[in-house]
């Protein structure tokens, strides 16, 4: 396991997000949504991101919308998976929505996607639904949810973990 640095990402961390982004997904998202959401830093849009010596090796993006947690993307480099940084990432965009009082954690994951699935229900996640055709590719995902706090998982067990 390796032991990053988990922080608040801000306009600077645009290209190493965006290489990330690229280097993680399939499709990835466009440039320009990424550009838009850390230039305008909406009040209610957090990005996460994991630093290994100083490398941003993986973020994560999460939106508060009523009570719940919504996590849009969560994307870690491929040398650096396999070491608990996207539980770590995780991890933290759930004490992010304990601050903002959310009762619950939502997220939209491809069916293939059988390593992410895995972490997800590590955290207590449980599919809800299929969601056909979700992606531009015409792949289904699965919604997902989990309450808050994360069931059975304290901060200092998952990165003992």
């Amino acid at each position: 396991m390796l032991l990053v640095d988990i922080e608040f990402c801000d306009f600077h961390d645009l290209n190493d997000i965006y290489s990330i982004e690229k280097e993680a997904h399939i499709n990835p998202w466009p440039y320009d949504v990424f550009e838009t959401d850390l230039k305008y830093r909406s009040s209610s849009i957090f990005y996460l991101g994991a630093r290994w010596r100083g490398k941003l090796c993986g973020f994560g993006v999460c939106r508060q919308e009523g009570r719940a947690l919504k996590i849009m993307n969560l994307a870690v480099l491929p040398e650096f998976r396999r070491h608990k940084v996207a539980s770590q990432l995780l991890l933290a965009m759930g004490e992010v929505g304990l601050e903002l009082a959310c009762r619950k954690v939502l997220l939209e994951v491809r069916v293939t996607n059988r390593p992410a699935i895995t972490l997800y229900e590590q955290f207590g996640f449980k599919k809800l639904r299929v969601l056909s055709r979700y992606y531009e590719d015409g792949e289904d995902a699965y919604l997902m949810t989990s309450p808050l706090p994360f069931p059975g998982v304290k901060a200092e067990e998952s990165v003992d973990a």
